[in-house]
């Protein structure tokens, strides 16, 4: 079966507050209590709170995001590869069961901070099984989107066997199932008499390459250099055990150059 998972960026509205507003708070009290103070002094001071709050929400939402890169890029890094322990008796293969796969990941996932849930959501005009996805991070990000799960009602012969209950939980289930294992890219594979299979590092995800590219245009730094410094040809090509320590470079060398030109952002 094949299934289709859009990712769909969830975004706070909540307004952030600090500390450190009180003193702005209370002179913009001062100046919309006093009659003498022309208004668009009062405009202005409510301007540049506004600026101040928005550069607080996108430090929070920033700081949000790569605390759930990092904690993912650990979580990917320690996932075993999950034992097929069930078998098929009409197609004589193995796979790993929802099960086992909840057994052996979901105490991996949620060691690292990580939330997951699924919902089912009706049928598409196709026929197919929607399933709202989400992961939240302790940090506070979150990523969800939908998975379209084509309806599993025949058996291996192709007829149809299964009441609609029985065909919606399979669907179901298998739907959860595929999503965990490609939104935390967990493999699965035969029983090696109990040998892990040697980990390899592939690249980066899409999100950790929009991640780093942003960073990379707010700081200034040159792309070519970081691609020098981490022998890529391209940001999408980094080793994603890589993805932590470089965004680090970036972000430390940022803050030294912020500190060479006098804290201008």
């Amino acid at each position: 079966m094949a299934a289709q998972a859009l990712d769909i960026k969830q975004e706070s509205n909540a307004p952030v507050y600090r500390g450190g507003d009180a003193p702005m708070i209370s002179m913009i009290e001062r100046i919309a209590m006093d009659p003498t103070i022309p208004l668009d002094r009062l405009e202005k001071m409510l301007d540049m709170k506004e600026r101040m709050e928005d550069r607080a929400r996108e430090d929070e939402e920033r700081q949000a995001k790569k605390a759930y890169f990092a904690a993912m890029s650990k979580c990917q890094a320690e996932l075993p590869v999950v034992t097929k322990t069930r078998k098929n008796s009409h197609t004589n293969s193995t796979y790993a069961d929802l099960a086992a796969i909840e057994d052996q990941a979901m105490p991996i996932i949620h060691a690292h901070g990580f939330a997951v849930s699924f919902q089912p959501d009706g049928y598409n005009d196709k026929g197919e099984l929607r399933i709202l996805w989400e992961i939240s991070h302790e940090e506070g990000h979150s990523r969800n989107g939908v998975g379209e799960i084509p309806v599993d009602g025949a058996g291996a012969q192709g007829k149809v066997n299964k009441t609609g209950t029985q065909a919606f939980g399979s669907t179901a289930t298998y739907g959860r199932r595929y999503l965990l294992c490609m939104l935390f890219n967990i493999s699965t594979g035969d029983d090696k008499d109990g040998n892990k299979v040697p980990e390899q590092s592939g690249p980066i995800t899409a999100e950790q390459v929009v991640l780093l590219r942003e960073l990379i245009e707010k700081s200034g730094a040159q792309i070519d250099l970081v691609c020098e410094k981490y022998k890529i040809d391209a940001i999408p090509n980094l080793p994603s055990n890589l993805f932590n320590e470089c965004f680090r470079d970036i972000e430390n060398w940022w803050k030294r150059q912020q500190k060479t030109n006098g804290g201008a952002k």
